[in-house]
């Protein structure tokens, strides 16, 4: 992979941990169940990063198991927003008993 390829993946990681960090806001303002949230993480990721990300692949930019590396960290991203709006969950249930 060329470096200008790895700076845009660079780039293209900082953009999912930013979505990431306003999905997490976003659910410190609501109350309730957010786990709506995850699934719009995902689906955003799936729709807008999978098809750059593939079509960089398909082009020669990257080999497929680069590719595939990058998606697992997109996948423990959506991982991490699930673990921690449970864990937001749970300390407001704790809280509020």
């Amino acid at each position: 992979m060329d470096e200008d390829v790895k700076r845009e993946l660079e780039d293209l990681k900082s953009v999912v941990v930013a979505w990431k960090e306003s999905y997490l806001k976003l659910a410190s303002e609501e109350r309730g169940d957010n786990s709506y949230l995850v699934k719009e993480y995902e689906a955003e990721i799936w729709e807008f990063v999978f098809p750059y990300v593939f079509k960089i692949m398909k082009l020669g930019g990257m080999e497929i198991d680069e590719m595939d590396s990058f998606m697992g960290f997109c996948q423990a991203q959506i991982r991490e927003l699930y673990e921690r709006l449970m864990e937001g969950e749970a300390i407001s249930e704790k809280g509020g008993k």
